[in-house]
C-alpha cells in the first residue's frame, strides 16, 4: 500500500461529522467576542489527533489558532477561519446551532462557512502526518474573517512565517478556485446644513447630495461591467447602506453611505478610494456639502495560473475520487489574497458547500458526503505538493 493510500485508509467521516457538529455548537456569531469557543473545540481536536497548538491574542476572547503537524519549516499552509455570520431567523429544519443532520446532510451555521472545512482539513493533516509526519503542514483559523479580518492582519505582523503554497478551505463546492477578486469597504460621508422642510431652501439637503453620488456610484459600476473580461470579469461597486436624516420636518445636514468595491488583483484601497474621490468629483451640484471619504478595510484578491503545479494537484487529487473539478473563479473575497501579498507563495481555494446558495442563510447545510471528499483532497494534495519540485522552498 502506497503513502497516500495508508493516510486515505484513516479519514474518518463519521469522525469528521461529529467533529464539524462540536464546532457548530461552539456558537462563534460575528460581530461578536465569541470565537474562543470554536478555538476550545478546535485546540481539543487537535490534541486528540496530535498536532500543535498556538495562540495568538487578536482581542479579548478573539484569539487566532496555528494547527501544526510536522517539522516547524516552511509547508503546506491551510487557512480557515473560527468566526461565522449571524443566524439569523427563518430556520426550519433545526436551530441554528444545534448540529442535525438530515438525509446525508449536516445542517446549522458554519457548516459551510466554515466549520466543515476545518474539520475536514484537520482529518485530512493528521492522516498524513501518521502516513508522512516528515511533512510540515499548518492549518491558520482566523477571527473577524467574516467583518474586519482584524485576525489575519495581526498574522501579517509576523515576518518570519514563510509557506510554499496556501489552500483555502472555504466552501467552493469542491471546484478549484485559483482567482479571487479583492474587497474594500468604504464610507462616504456628506455634510450639509439643517432646515425647518417648510422652507427646504433655505438648508443643503445632504439625502439629496449623496442619493446623486449614489447614481454615479451606479454608474461607474455599469461602465466597469462593459470592459470585463478573463477569469475575474471586472471590479465593481455596489452602495450597501445609506442613512441619514433627523426627521421628515428637518432638512437633513448628514447622511452617510457605505459602499463596496472589489478589488482585481494588484488593485488595493488606496486605488479604490482614488477612484471614489474622483467619481465624486464629477457631481458639480454639491455646492453646499462637504464630503469626506474614507477606507475602512481592505482585502487583496489573487490569482494563480491555470497552468501552475497547484492547481493541477487540486484537480488531480479530485479526480482521483471520480470527481471532475472546474477550475474556477470566486465571486466573493476571502484572506487567501493576504497570505499571497505577504509571503508570495501560489494560493488555491477548495472546500466542501455552496457559497452562494447554503452559505449565510437559513437552514445552512452541507453534504456529508462532500466533506469527506474534502478531506481525502486535502490529504492528497498535501501528499502530491511535497512531491513537486516547483514549489518546494528555495
Amino acid at each position: 500500500m502506497s503513502t497516500i493510500e495508508k493516510a486515505l485508509e484513516l479519514i474518518d467521516g463519521a469522525t469528521i461529522v461529529a467533529d464539524a457538529s462540536s464546532l457548530i455548537l461552539a456558537n462563534s456569531e460575528n460581530p461578536g467576542t465569541t470565537e474562543i469557543r470554536t478555538v476550545e473545540v478546535l485546540e481539543m481536536i487537535a490534541s486528540r489527533l496530535g498536532g500543535r497548538t498556538k495562540r495568538r491574542q487578536v482581542a479579548p476572547g478573539r484569539p487566532n489558532l496555528s494547527i501544526k503537524f510536522g517539522p516547524d519549516e516552511p509547508g503546506l499552509l491551510f487557512l480557515g477561519h473560527s468566526d461565522v455570520v449571524p443566524a439569523g431567523t427563518g430556520w426550519s429544519v433545526t436551530q441554528p446551532f444545534s448540529p442535525r443532520v438530515v438525509d446525508g446532510k449536516l445542517y446549522g451555521r458554519g457548516s459551510v462557512d466554515m466549520k466543515g472545512g476545518l474539520a475536514a482539513v484537520l482529518q485530512a493533516m493528521a492522516a498524513v502526518n501518521a502516513s508522512a509526519p516528515e511533512l510540515p503542514l499548518e492549518l491558520l483559523v482566523t477571527v473577524d474573517e467574516e467583518d474586519l479580518s482584524l485576525g489575519m492582519l495581526a498574522e501579517l505582523e509576523d515576518a518570519s512565517r514563510d509557506y510554499i503554497a496556501c489552500v483555502v478551505a472555504e466552501p467552493t463546492d469542491m471546484s478549484t478556485v485559483i482567482a479571487c477578486r479583492g474587497a474594500a469597504n468604504l464610507k462616504i460621508t456628506v455634510t450639509g446644513s439643517a432646515a425647518h422642510a417648510g422652507r427646504p431652501e433655505d438648508g443643503v439637503n445632504a439625502i439629496t447630495a449623496a442619493s446623486r453620488i449614489a447614481l454615479l456610484i451606479a454608474g461607474e459600476h455599469e461602465r466597469l461591467r462593459a470592459g470585463s473580461r478573463g477569469l475575474l470579469g471586472s471590479a465593481s461597486w455596489s452602495v450597501g447602506v445609506i442613512q441619514g436624516g433627523h426627521g421628515t420636518s428637518i432638512v437633513p445636514d448628514r447622511c452617510e453611505l457605505l459602499v463596496d468595491r472589489r478589488l482585481m488583483p494588484g488593485e488595493t484601497g488606496a486605488t479604490a478610494l482614488a477612484d471614489l474621490e474622483e467619481i465624486i468629483a464629477r457631481e458639480h451640484t454639491l455646492d453646499g456639502c462637504d464630503t469626506q471619504v474614507e477606507l475602512l478595510m481592505q482585502m487583496p484578491g489573487f490569482e494563480t495560473d491555470a497552468a501552475h503545479q497547484l492547481t493541477e494537484a487540486c484537480v488531480s487529487a479530485l479526480e482521483a475520487d471520480g470527481f471532475s473539478s472546474p477550475v474556477e473563479a470566486w465571486t466573493a473575497a476571502c484572506e487567501g489574497g493576504y497570505v499571497h501579498q505577504h509571503h508570495a507563495c501560489p494560493i488555491i481555494i477548495l472546500g466542501p458547500g455552496d457559497i452562494r446558495n447554503q452559505a449565510h442563510q437559513p437552514n445552512e447545510h452541507v453534504s456529508i458526503s462532500d466533506l469527506e471528499l474534502a478531506a481525502r483532497a486535502y490529504a492528497r494534495i498535501a501528499m502530491t505538493q511535497w512531491e513537486t519540485r516547483a514549489l518546494k522552498p528555495n
